[in-house]
């Protein structure tokens, strides 16, 4: 029973975490992003971009510039989904 348990929390989470990148693939393209960005401009190996948490900075400050209003939750699923297709980082 407890494996029952264990393999339905993983599941959970682990759609969870996919859902995420999702949502966030979709909310990048309604903002428009790629107007001012190219998918060059993403995961770049020279890029300054180090952690998890400097890809959610980056899309803040993107948002912040270009007066879009959104959610803490949208902005950490379009990191999540730039992380997951560019820059695959340690989260």
């Amino acid at each position: 029973m407890n494996y029952f348990k264990i393999f339905f929390v993983f599941i959970l989470l682990s759609t969870s975490l996919f859902s995420d990148a999702k949502e966030g693939k979709e909310l990048f393209n309604q903002a428009s992003c790629l107007q001012c960005h190219n998918h060059e401009d993403f995961g770049n190996k020279n890029t300054e971009l180090k952690m998890f948490k400097d890809i959610e900075a980056r899309v803040q400050a993107c948002q912040l510039a270009e007066s879009d209003e959104l959610f803490d939750e949208e902005v950490h699923d379009i990191a999540k989904y730039l992380n997951k297709d560019f820059y695959k980082l340690k989260e």
